[in-house]
């Protein structure tokens, strides 16, 4: 067990790192906003669905319905 507690702990530090970025603004809202405290972008890199995303949400969204299993 003590290497699947190591695995969720690097996971959970991966959904961290990608949260972190996702409230981080982005260089073009700093020049719209410089004084921004977080993002208010919908998507990876920006306000409108790029390739990034279409990779990633259906992996977020496994990890969804895994989650509400296990909990259940």
């Amino acid at each position: 067990m003590p290497n699947e507690t190591m695995l969720e702990n690097k996971f959970l530090k991966s959904l961290m790192k990608l949260d972190q970025y996702l409230l981080t603004p982005l260089i073009h809202e700093l020049d719209q906003n410089p004084d921004a405290p977080q993002s208010s972008r919908h998507y990876l890199d920006g306000n409108s669905l790029s390739l990034s995303d279409c990779n990633l949400l259906p992996k977020l969204n496994i990890i969804k319905v895994i989650r509400s299993i296990i909990h259940n």
